[in-house]
This record gives structure tokens, sequence and C-alpha cells, in this order.
């Protein structure tokens, strides 16, 4: 299955060179984009240095940098975006974090499962999944993102602000024909909202997620309020809107 992994990136560069490996080892016919917000401890250079060095990288690798930091979805989704464009025919998409928090290794569980019908596969923590790391705090507020989520947009996903996504080109098409309403990790539950008004198929598998170890989160307590407050809109306009 020829995949494009799309990893939204800033300041990962203790992490990047080593994932993208992990990830190329996988599968010949994985490729990977990275897309940068022009991160201050260098990230788009290392990456830069690595396409020039690395031969198995050469036709594997591309790198997109953006000017500003304008948050993970829009990342995700400027990356998607040019694999679509590039002329290339991928079976499927994957979006996933630079740090290590999801496992290289459930790329090609989540393939699997994708090219077995489904439009769209989760990698969930919820309800059987592990989190390995996380304080108290974030746990708490990514139970209750969740159960808001749940309650009034979808029960049948049972992690929405997970963004360890497989999608097929269908699913993708769906993302892309839908404007950007929320910046941050809330876009996460916008996007597969869209996806569930289209009629798209949405199947999850659990998986161990780690808190990453090297490295700084670029989630805070404000995106994560902010989060909170966006569900609601989100799932107003998922019950009101055109399917």
């Amino acid at each position: 299955m020829r995949a494009m992994v799309v990893l939204p990136s800033y300041n990962e560069r203790q992490n990047i060179a080593e994932l993208t490996d992990a990830l190329l080892a996988l599968d010949p016919q994985y490729l990977v984009c990275i897309v940068d917000d022009s991160s201050p401890d260098g990230t788009s250079d290392h990456v830069t240095t690595a396409i020039a060095s690395r031969p198995h990288w050469s036709d594997r690798v591309h790198l997109i940098t953006r000017r500003i930091k304008d948050g993970r979805g829009g990342a995700v989704r400027d990356g998607l975006a040019w694999a679509v464009l590039s002329g290339e025919a991928f079976d499927a998409f994957v979006e996933m974090d630079c740090d290590f928090s999801h496992e290289p290794a459930d790329v090609p569980r989540g393939l699997a499962l994708l090219g077995n019908g489904w439009d769209v596969v989760i990698g969930a923590r919820y309800p059987d999944g592990t989190i390995i790391g996380w304080p108290l705090r974030r746990r708490i507020f990514s139970a209750m993102a969740n159960l808001m989520a749940r309650v009034l947009v979808d029960r049948s996903v049972p992690d929405y602000t997970n963004g360890f996504r497989f999608y097929s080109p269908a699913a993708v098409q769906v993302l892309l024909a839908h404007p950007q309403r929320h910046r941050g990790y809330i876009y996460l539950s916008e996007s597969l909202a869209h996806l569930l008004r289209a009629g798209m198929r949405v199947r999850s598998f659990p998986i161990r997620f780690v808190n990453r170890e090297r490295g700084s989160s670029n989630t805070d307590a404000r995106e994560i309020l902010a989060a909170l407050v966006g569900i609601v809109a989100i799932a107003l306009e998922h019950h009101r809107g055109p399917r």
C-alpha cells in the first residue's frame, strides 16, 4: 500500500530524523511529508540537511516550511493538499505526532484496517488503549473533551482528540473540501465531524500513547480550554449543517 505520512512539526529537531527513519524502514512504499512552522530550534534546516545527505530520504521525504506557527490542523491540511497535488497515486494517508507518542510500529496496523474497507481509522487511547506519562490535569482535560464530543457529536467515535489517523483518498477529499474554522488541536474534532457528516466509515483500534520524552509539548492549558468550548460550536455545526 502506497502511503503518505504527514508529520506536523514545531520544535521537533530532537525527534524528527529518528522518527522519519523509523517510518521509512517500515515499508518502501511509505513516503513522508514534514510540515514545519519555521521552528525556532531549526527543525527545517535539520530536515533539509538530512534530505541532502541521506540517499534513502532524497525521493521519499518532502519538506514544507510555513512562515508562521499556524497550528497542527493547518499543517496537516497543507501536507495532505501537497500530496494530492503532487500527482502521486496514494492508497492511503496518515497523520501522526512527531514526538513518538504515536508508535511507528502501529502504522501498518492502521493501514491494514483501512485496507479492509474503512474510510477513516483512528489509533485510539480510549476505551482500551494505554496512556503513559500524562499528568493528572492532562488526563482530566482529555477525558472531558472526548466525553463532550461523544455526547454532542457522535457516540460511535471513542477518541476525537488524538491525531493518529489513517485516511482513504475519499476521506482526504472530504477534509480538503471543507475550510478550516477552528485552530489548534480542536481541529481534530472539527475534521472528524466533517467526515462523519459525509458518511465516511470510521473505525478505531487501541494504541499505547506515550507522553513525549524529548522536547516540550506544544499544547498548553489555554488551548485545551479553548478546545472544550469549541466542541460545542462544532456540535452545533455538525447537527445543523448539510450532509
